[in-house]
């Protein structure tokens, strides 16, 4: 190692100067009762918090709003189709009629009494039901029926008869036959009234689809 210039020429100098670096240099003495403090380990940081679990197990999830579906458009052009309206569960039903007199009657009778009849029939289960109400009639009635298959002004053998008893009123119900149902829908049917005045029929009335 070089000798600094100023060393060479200043002898003095020098030599106080390495008394220095001696003395710097020299170890403390920190007497025997010096206790050093232990060294500690670092220690190493905490692990991140978790999200706590319920204690069932279950842990929640946040819920996804769900997402409109959308609708399907009518081409350009058209419009919308109408809505639906609800079946009527009383249209397939057919309503039938007819008013008693005694000139219906073959042959005619000259009673002054009168009737009308009003039915409803279900094609779907061939069910006839039927209100009737009479007025006038010469006295208690005896037998009431439908006859048929006939026109006006024919006569027919009974096809239904009405059973008793008879007030001022009447309703009743049957399930008819195929071939029955058929002549009735085509207005051969016929109602007849029975007295004891009467027996052939006091009043008479062909029953007609209402249209």
């Amino acid at each position: 190692m070089s000798v600094p210039h100023w060393c060479r020429s200043h002898p003095a100098l020098a030599g106080l100067a390495a008394a220095c670096l001696l003395s710097a240099c020299a170890s403390v003495d920190l007497g025997r009762r010096y206790d050093p403090p232990p060294i500690r380990a670092p220690q190493p940081l905490p692990p991140a918090q978790l999200p706590s679990v319920p204690s069932n197990g279950v842990q929640t999830q946040p819920v996804t709003p769900a997402q409109p579906v959308p609708q399907p458009l009518p081409p350009a052009g058209q419009s919308a189709p109408p809505p639906v309206a609800p079946a009527d569960p009383g249209a397939h039903l057919v309503t039938l009629t007819t008013r008693l007199d005694g000139a219906s009657v073959m042959p005619p009778t000259r009673s002054a009494g009168s009737a009308q009849l009003d039915a409803v029939y279900d094609p779907a289960t061939r069910l006839l039901r039927w209100k009737t109400r009479w007025s006038g009639l010469s006295g208690a009635i005896t037998g009431a029926q439908f006859h048929g298959p006939a026109d006006a002004g024919q006569n027919a053998p009974a096809v239904l008869a009405w059973p008793a008893p008879f007030g001022a009123s009447y309703e009743g119900r049957a399930t008819l036959g195929a071939a029955q149902a058929s002549d009735l829908l085509a207005g051969r049917w016929y109602v007849s009234v029975y007295t004891a005045a009467y027996p052939l029929g006091e009043l008479r009335g062909q029953v007609r689809v209402v249209p």
